[in-house]
């Protein structure tokens, strides 16, 4: 698929970028609720579906003036344990200056926090070649099966079946106006699935899921061809993803595609 009309800038610094990639973060929160705006951050927490971290979680951490780290600290647990919840994730403010974002990390640490890392992609520049899709893939839109959907939103990236409240918390963002998700299904059975989340002029690429069997056959590049025209159509002027650097095989697909590091999005979880 030739993308000629895909837009690129490479006028924003990493630090803009990355700064743009948290806003579209905080929109994945607000599938689920509402936020509430802490002294230290903003807060998520969806009772519902306790154990979702994305849905339990406060974002733009910042130790305010005069506070020290433990006070900040006390007013997250306070928040949540009074909705019935706890927080699964701290991250910090991108845009806080570092004395009122470290203490509040050395605290979390301190407690036995864990620090988890996710590579935040960007679109440098499209595609210099078509992309090569598969034959025998039909691609529609979820909202046009919502059976489909769930079938796949039961199934983790590692192919193991996944707990209620995850199954929801996937259905839940095809509430979304400003997401679209597609669905790849072969011999009438779904096999993969992405999306996008609109936000201005910001792309994001998420949810990009092939079931086991089917992986290592063109499916994934096929599904992101997808996605990039999603992108093409809409004129956005920055496309982010996210990707655990492990993770090597959607890496050098992403790579191929014209997607290249910027930055991390790190966030802080609890002790189990």
């Amino acid at each position: 698929m030739s993308l000629p009309i895909l837009p690129t800038s490479a006028s924003a610094s990493p630090e803009t970028l990355v700064r743009l990639f948290h806003q579209t973060e905080r929109l994945f929160s607000e599938h689920f609720v509402e936020p509430a705006q802490l002294d230290v951050g903003t807060a998520f927490v969806t009772p519902a579906m306790a154990n979702i971290r994305k849905a339990n979680r406060v974002l733009e951490v910042s130790l305010p003036a005069g506070v020290a780290p433990a006070q900040a600290f006390s007013e997250v647990p306070a928040h949540f344990a009074a909705q019935g919840c706890t927080c699964k994730s701290w991250i910090m403010n991108p845009s806080a200056p570092p004395e009122h974002t470290v203490p509040m990390v050395e605290h979390l640490r301190s407690l036995g926090y864990t620090r988890h890392a996710t590579d935040i992609q960007y679109l440098h520049r499209a595609p210099t070649r078509t992309v090569r899709e598969v034959a025998g893939l039909t691609i529609i839109p979820a909202r046009a099966s919502y059976r489909h959907a769930r079938e796949l939103a039961a199934i983790r990236a590692d192919g193991s079946p996944r707990d209620p409240q995850g199954i929801e918390a996937s259905m839940a963002a095809l509430d979304d106006p400003h997401y679209e998700s597609l669905i790849g299904l072969r011999d009438g059975q779904p096999i993969a699935r992405a999306g996008v989340l609109a936000s201005g002029e910001v792309g994001t690429i998420a949810n990009l899921l092939v079931i086991p069997t089917a992986r290592r056959q063109g499916i994934g590049r096929t599904m992101m061809s997808r996605m990039l025209e999603i992108c093409a159509r809409s004129l956005f002027k920055h496309i982010f993803l996210s990707c655990d650097a492990d993770n090597t095989p959607a890496n050098a697909l992403y790579h191929q595609l014209g997607f290249q590091k910027i930055g991390e999005l790190i966030d802080y979880r609890p002790p189990k």
